[in-house]
């Protein structure tokens, strides 16, 4: 259960869970620092509200965290699964 995602309302949020991410031992996303990882989330937070989306995407594939815009965005950067809830998918990756 490598690749999966979950939607972040703020960037509050989603910097939480990308932090969890950095902890679980998952690179960022340029296999670089978290301070890439921050910058691709405010930024798909800003392209999305031009668009009046008020959400993002994160998610890991394997050993790398994911930022996406929409739904569409992730599943054409792989076969990733959706997981509704934040407490489902931090669960899940504890596991592994």
């Amino acid at each position: 259960m490598k690749n999966i995602f979950t939607q972040c309302f703020s960037i509050e949020e989603a910097d939480h869970l990308g932090s969890f991410l950095m902890s679980r031992g998952y690179e960022g996303v340029q296999n670089d620092s978290y301070r890439y990882c921050k910058l691709s989330i405010e930024r798909a937070l800003i392209d999305n509200e031009k668009h009046n989306r008020v959400y993002i995407y994160v998610g890991v594939n394997g050993c790398q965290m994911v930022v996406g815009r929409n739904k569409k965005q992730m599943r054409h950067k792989g076969s990733y699964k959706f997981i509704e809830k934040k407490r489902v998918f931090e669960k899940l990756l504890e596991r592994y």
